[in-house]
């Protein structure tokens, strides 16, 4: 049983450890690339015209 529970922690271990490293990776990649249109939201909000 207790050597069930250390392969489990031992690859939960390795998943979170995957996903931060990635995650890095990512974002370290993706902080280098400029977007002109882009103001750091990622909803743009639409624009209201009123007819007068």
């Amino acid at each position: 049983m207790d050597e069930g529970r250390r392969k489990v922690r031992i690859c939960l271990v390795t998943l979170v450890l995957a996903a931060v490293v990635i995650g890095s990776a990512y974002y370290w990649y993706s902080s280098d690339e400029h977007f002109p249109d882009s103001e750091g939201t990622l909803i743009r909000q639409e624009e209201m015209h009123y007819a007068v």
